[in-house]
């Protein structure tokens, strides 16, 4: 009987939705950022902030000081009316940070929840998260260009770009809905990486080395260098970056494929710049990168739902076949910008090529029972291991034109048009190795194609009403037309023959915020925003072992919510104390969720989520010394109980602790006539749920609190040559940070199979150097 399964992580909503498990049970019956402060300093025009930022030395900058991107302009960090946090490219070299992981755990409210590794997880902000995600609630952007895929048919809450420090100059947190200015996807909020821009002037580069060793681990290296040279003077330059890192492996496979260190990893990346300025007003750059992850395995170990390993050892994973894992991104982007006077044209053509394979296998317990069932699927052989090998080619071009205005007396206006294309190309199969004959037996074989192509119009106008008072207001109006198509065969395929489905739909979203600064050292502001998710196709519903699903559609809806912003920044003592607070609410409309039948998985818009949080910051300077302490407090809750999914009203958000806190100090002093500081940070967290809590279908895995120690020191040598030492969780805390969230894993698991559970990483120390040549 055609059947839909379960899938395996990166495989988990495909289109065909089949996966073993389905087929089985059908059978069953049968048998740190930057300190805030306020200064009255205005930004200059981007061309010279780029050339000046180049030129001028290191030091410990304010928020006030900060030119940020986050409204698509340039403008200091303080007149934004939103929470947004700045984190320096060299702030993250100084204290070891490599990954997308390490960038976002110095960040209050917000976490990495991985799906097994380095390019694999999603990012989860201000709560808003269902565990086992359809597309992601945080966008992530290279510049002014999105990364990776916006749909559920990418497996887009299962990959994403972890870049490396590839010539940043820093990472932008924007905090809360950002639909008006960047669409669909940044419901919870958007992360930008910044990059360094060619400069034009003088010549410059740089060489950089890191090395670090990881307890049960071993040797890290990483080797990274830059190069600017002008092509003719103040007009145009070329600038390229190249890094190479080795991560040694954490995890040891046993089983069949024993081997230590399976998750070791390797990413090299190169970014090529030319920047071309023929008259003043114009600007012309293009840009080209290139970054590939190649690792051996998952970044996982074998958990019972109790919180203890069961294959040997915290850092053990049982394993039939190894599962490597490689992503590789191509990155194309034209930009050009024509100062009219009246506004500023920005035109951003770019094309990406996103992809992704992995290979995951399924644990004995499974193997096992699908041996003994192999006759009834019409196996000829029994395997020796069952796994899972995908392929998610992403292709994405997209185009923005956009006008924006000088900064007025009375009004300020933006104007923009958004095209977006996606084709994705994805081959998965469900296969094992043959015992007693040669070759390979194919559960699956299944070739699924997609088109996502969205398209938008978003504006915004801001009011300046009196010195001291500010109102904006901006709408974006989007529409997009889906394609899905299928082919699949296998014994036990569950669409053969394949289908095609097709969708049009549009979606509204808005923002008013109003602003208040009665002087240059206080901002106070009220902020509404709106996000949204693409509603999207799924296969139609075969049959089902339990009669019929009234929720199985083709089709689900979009999911959005409404924030509420209440905020407030001041800087104090002529500068020493500087604070941020906000408190938010978001009311979070039709929750695109996975509803579990027996032997099948389909998605459905099944209620409503509140999150009520605040976030604070708190910066103290004096002298030599530094003070930060920044929180957040997340209440994030259904307000609705489905009982056939195992969700109670009331239940806590996946990956939403309720506190969350960093606190660091940092003494700056003279080093043998050289300027050097030693830091300590403290990072800490309260439980969090990775599923739903009571859910028996997708059941819950506990994630207990933790606090984590880091220290680091260095010194600034002659001719700009730093080196920085680290050492990251000093204690050496072992503690559980996220769970594989896959519709497979989950289900073995409440079978009694293994929960596969990643572990903070164990104490690391290293050394960082960085030499500028000029």
């Amino acid at each position: 009987m055609p059947n839909r399964l379960f899938r395996p992580r990166c495989a988990r909503v495909h289109a065909g939705r089949t996966c073993l498990a389905g087929a089985l049970l059908s059978l069953l019956p049968c048998a740190l950022h930057a300190q805030t402060a306020e200064t009255q300093a205005q930004p200059p025009p981007p061309s010279q902030q780029q050339s000046e930022a180049a030129k001028a030395p290191k030091r410990v900058v304010t928020l006030g000081e900060v030119v940020v991107t986050a409204n698509r302009r340039s403008e200091l960090s303080r007149d934004v009316p939103m929470h947004v946090d700045v984190v320096p490219a060299e702030t993250l070299q100084q204290i070891g940070a490599h990954t997308l992981n390490d960038y976002v755990s110095y960040q209050p409210g917000v976490f990495f929840a991985s799906q097994g590794g380095t390019g694999q997880g999603e990012l989860v902000m201000r709560g808003v998260s269902t565990g086992n995600q359809t597309s992601p609630t945080v966008s992530l952007y290279i510049d002014d260009v999105p990364v990776g895929g916006s749909t559920v048919y990418a497996a887009s809450a299962t990959f994403l770009l972890d870049p490396v420090l590839l010539d940043l100059d820093r990472i932008e947190f924007l905090y809360g809905p950002q639909g008006t200015l960047y669409g669909a996807g940044s419901m919870g909020g958007l992360i930008k990486y910044v990059t360094r821009q060619p400069d034009t002037s003088t010549p410059s580069a740089s060489v950089g080395f890191d090395i670090s060793g990881t307890q049960h681990g071993g040797m890290n290296y990483s080797e990274r260098a830059t190069l600017n040279v002008p092509l003719k003077t103040d007009m145009a330059a070329m600038r390229i970056s190249a890094v190479d890192e080795h991560a040694a492996g954490v995890y040891d496979a046993v089983g069949q494929e024993a081997k230590g260190g399976v998750d070791r990893t390797h990413t090299q990346g190169i970014r090529l710049q030319f920047e071309v300025d023929p008259i003043d007003k114009l600007t012309i750059n293009l840009n080209g990168t290139a970054q590939r992850i190649a690792a051996g395995g998952l970044s996982m170990a074998d958990y019972n739902l109790d919180g203890q390993p069961i294959s040997g050892g915290p850092y053990n994973r049982s394993l039939n076949h190894l599962e490597p894992f490689t992503q590789t991104l191509q990155l194309y982007s034209l930009r050009v910008g024509y100062d009219f006077g009246w506004s500023t044209l920005n035109w951003i053509s770019a094309y990406q090529d996103f992809t992704n394979h992995s290979v995951q296998d399924y644990p004995d317990g499974f193997l096992g029972l699908l041996n003994e069932l192999g006759p009834e699927l019409g196996l000829p052989f029994p395997l020796s291991n069952l796994y899972v090998d995908s392929t998610y080619d992403v292709h994405k071009s997209t185009q923005e034109i956009r006008l924006t205005s000088p900064k007025g007396d009375r009004f300020d206006w933006l104007a923009g048009l958004w095209l977006n294309r996606e084709d994705v190309w994805q081959l998965y199969n469900l296969q094992g190795d043959n015992i007693g004959a040669p070759g390979q037996s194919f559960l699956i074989t299944q070739y699924t194609s997609s088109r996502f192509e969205e398209y938008a119009g978003y504006g915004d106008l801001t009011w300046h009403i009196t010195p001291m008072w500010d109102l904006t207001g901006g709408v974006r109006v989007s529409g997009d037309d889906q394609w899905l198509s299928n082919q699949e065969q296998g014994p036990v395929a569950g669409s053969p023959g394949g289908f095609r489905l097709s969708k049009h739909s549009s979606d509204t979203t808005g923002m008013i915020s109003a602003s208040y600064r009665p002087d240059t050292s206080h901002s106070y502001y009220l902020r509404a925003s709106t996000g949204y998710r693409p509603g999207g196709l799924q296969a139609p519903l075969l049959s089902s072992i339990v009669g019929a699903v009234p929720a199985a559609t083709d089709t689900f809806g979009s999911d959005k919510l409404q924030s509420y912003e209440l905020g407030y920044k001041g800087s104090h003592l002529d500068g020493q104390l500087n604070i941020w607070a906000d408190v938010y609410d978001i009311e979070w409309h039709n929750m695109q969720l996975f509803t579990y039948t027996l032997g099948n998985a389909i998605i459905q818009n099944a209620g409503d989520a509140r999150v009520n949080g605040l976030e604070a910051q708190v910066s103290y300077t004096t002298g030599p010394w530094n003070f930060n302490v920044a929180g957040a407090y997340t209440y994030a809750r259904t307000l609705d109980a489905h009982p056939d999914i195992g969700i109670s009203k009331g239940a806590p958000l996946p990956y939403s602790a309720r506190s969350t806190g960093t606190l660091s100090v940092r003494y700056q002093f003279q080093l043998a006539g050289y300027d050097a500081y030693v830091g300590a940070v403290e990072r800490a967290s309260s439980h969090r749920h990775a599923g739903f809590e009571g859910d028996v279908s997708d059941p819950d895995f506990n994630l207990p609190g933790f606090g984590l120690l880091d220290f680091n020191a260095g010194v600034a040598l002659a001719h700009g040559m730093t080196v920085d030492v680290y050492l990251r969780n000093a204690l050496n805390r072992r503690v559980a940070i996220g769970t594989l969230n896959a519709q497979a894993i989950d289900f073995l698991a409440a079978l009694g199979g293994p929960m596969l559970v990643q572990q903070s990483t164990p104490r690391t120390m290293g050394v960082s150097f960085n030499v500028p040549f000029h």
